[in-house]
């Protein structure tokens, strides 16, 4: 399938917009959780989708500040109860942290607190000093252990939303967990588990920070695709709005250097703040910018979801809340994309053709 062809496919499908947080690395925890539920509830009132966080688990004493969210579902139910249309995106849960069935039962019970707006995403990952805790077999297993332990672990959590019999009795999952199978999504950093992710009929989740580009693993996805299936590609998009470019990246620097030293190992190299930026792949500057800077990159045309990210150097909530607005009223228009009401796709096809 041609680039052309994978375009003409996307383009079909009216282009979404949500937001997405990594949770929280600043403590007090208390007052940061309730400052992300306080965002998501203004990105509603906003018109947004849907909102999405990842999991993470633990602090470390040699860097207090890492950590963020390690119970999404506790999170979204005190989110539910402030939001009424928003969907619930979980971007995503790693299941060789959890068990499978406990995951399902959670999803299951916050899909009916909700009325059916939960978004399951799974992925397969943890790092060995993460995975010691939940899982010691897998810290320093061989990739191919891995992926078996993960696939066997997808099964069975497909297997108890599917109302399938768990253990040798007869119990079976309760709350009904069958419409979340239309609402699954994969995590994925290569082209291959992005390919699996669509026989098996997900979505696809991918970052911003890609082992591979984000328009490779979304190509993969959408040429395994079956015929038919509507593309679900959600692809992290962060933004830092200012008064021009040189305001943006001085005004962010701290946000992007601690992520850039983040992710140095496998980002592509630079030396320069602007270079940096671009591999995080960040658009800053006007609403101009950020719309130019966004269809500029070859993975938007696969897109069928953004999900917007307010993290790198935001000096506090209001200016967060602030990008969103102007998102959602500046940016998304030029995009091809509406905040609120779904877009025609007639619409994007304008845009991407």
């Amino acid at each position: 399938m041609t680039h052309v062809e994978r375009a003409a496919r996307v383009a079909s499908v009216p282009l979404r917009i949500a937001v997405f947080s990594h949770g929280t690395e600043a403590p007090p925890a208390s007052r940061a959780y309730r400052d992300e539920l306080d965002l998501f509830a203004a990105a509603e009132r906003l018109g947004y989708e849907s909102a999405w966080v990842r999991q993470f688990h633990f602090r470390h004493d040699d860097d207090p500040t890492r950590g963020g969210l390690p119970s999404p579902f506790v999170f979204f139910a005190a989110l539910a109860e402030r939001t009424s249309t928003l969907r619930l995106g979980l971007g995503a849960v790693t299941l060789p942290h959890e068990d499978p069935v406990r995951v399902a039962e959670d999803a299951a019970v916050l899909d009916a607190l909700s009325d059916g707006r939960v978004e399951l995403g799974v992925a397969n990952g943890g790092g060995p000093e993460t995975l010691d805790v939940f899982a010691p077999d897998l810290a320093h297993a061989e990739h191919e252990a891995r992926r078996a332990a993960f696939d066997a672990q997808l099964d069975a959590l497909l297997g108890a939303l599917r109302g399938e019999p768990l253990g040798t009795g007869t119990a079976r999952l309760n709350p009904d967990g069958s419409a979340l199978l239309d609402r699954l999504w994969d995590a994925t950093l290569t082209a291959g588990s992005a390919a699996i992710a669509a026989t098996r009929g997900h979505g696809v989740l991918a970052g911003t920070t890609q082992t591979v580009p984000a328009e490779v693993t979304a190509a993969a996805y959408l040429d395994a695709l079956p015929d038919g299936a509507v593309p679900r590609v959600a692809l992290s998009t962060a933004i830092y709005p200012a008064r021009d470019r040189a305001t943006a990246l001085r005004e962010a620097r701290a946000g992007i250097e601690a992520k850039y030293a983040w992710g140095e190992s496998f980002l592509p190299p630079a030396s320069t703040l602007a270079e940096k930026a671009a591999s995080l792949n960040l658009h800053y500057g006007t609403a101009e910018d950020i719309a130019e800077s966004i269809l500029s990159k070859p993975y938007s045309r696969y897109a069928t979801q953004l999900n917007v990210q307010v993290e790198h150097g935001y000096a506090d909530q209001g200016r967060r809340r602030e990008a969103l607005a102007l998102f959602a009223e500046d940016v998304a228009p030029r995009i091809g994309a509406t905040v609120g009401p779904v877009a025609p796709a007639r619409t994007r096809e304008a845009v991407t053709a």
